[in-house]
């Protein structure tokens, strides 16, 4: 990426998330990898979902206004992603807790016609991973447990294990 690119995306970048500013992912969701394809080899580069959230009037939208995928870089596909927002929007990068990036790559899946299959397995793998993602954090993070309510129970029926 020539270096005004880079200086172009650096000023778009907010340093701090504020009303203004609008929400940005951007994931690697493709694997540089080497395909057979007949009797060649095709390489192909990462490849990365960037999707932006336009700022909240009154609550954040869970549905994006744009989401786009990239390569070979990060900083090439935050540059297509500024296409499709206004010239003055500046970004707040944001991580996977966040945002909703399983949504974010179910749109590409379902908007982008234009997708190679080695394109649409490693997006939906990634969608797998953090659907996985987002239980593990689920079961470890909240649970039907309530300490008051296992002390009642323990006073009213006698407590302990009756096994």
């Amino acid at each position: 990426m020539p270096h005004d690119a880079g200086a172009r995306i650096a000023r778009r970048l907010a340093s701090g998330y504020t009303r203004e500013c609008w929400v940005a992912l951007c994931v690697r969701v493709v694997e540089g990898a080497a395909h057979e394809t007949g009797d060649a080899i095709t390489r192909t580069p990462d490849h990365y979902l960037a999707a932006a959230w336009a700022p909240a009037a009154h609550a954040p939208s869970r549905w994006p206004e744009a989401v786009v995928i990239g390569s070979p870089s990060a900083s090439r596909t935050i540059e297509t992603l500024l296409q499709h927002m206004p010239d003055d929007a500046m970004l707040f990068l944001a991580g996977l807790d966040d945002v909703d990036a399983a949504l974010a790559a179910n749109i590409l899946l379902a908007a982008d016609s234009n997708l190679e299959p080695y394109q649409r397995e490693g997006i939906e793998a990634f969608i797998r991973a953090e659907q996985s993602r987002v239980e593990r954090i689920i079961a470890a993070r909240y649970s039907d447990r309530d300490a008051a309510f296992e002390r009642f129970r323990d006073a009213v029926v006698g407590g302990g294990d009756p096994g």
